[in-house]
């Protein structure tokens, strides 16, 4: 995997790529209202100061997750980036 989680920073994780791209990774909060009725299982990914997606769980008893890319177009990372740090965040919740 070309992504790993480099720890706890600032209220988030911050994901560090080979090439130095990082992206960090925060929790949405529950009452946002354009959410209304998320819980801890939230998260948004930051980009260079803009907010590249956000991970939602639609479902909490069968585990579906939403993911849902919000750049204009792909550049220096696109929707695998985000997938790839999305699985790498699933498998540290499990641990």
């Amino acid at each position: 995997m070309a992504w790993r989680i480099d720890g706890w920073i600032c209220g988030g994780f911050k994901a560090v790529r080979a090439d130095g791209e990082r992206i960090f990774v925060y929790r949405r909060l529950a009452w946002e209202p354009a959410d209304p009725g998320r819980g801890p299982d939230s998260y948004e990914f930051r980009w260079r100061g803009l907010t590249a997606g956000r991970l939602s769980a639609e479902s909490a008893w069968n585990g579906d997750l939403r993911l849902v890319f919000l750049l204009d177009k792909p550049g220096k990372i696109n929707e695998q980036d985000l997938m790839e740090i999305s699985e790498e965040l699933t498998e540290k919740s499990r641990t």
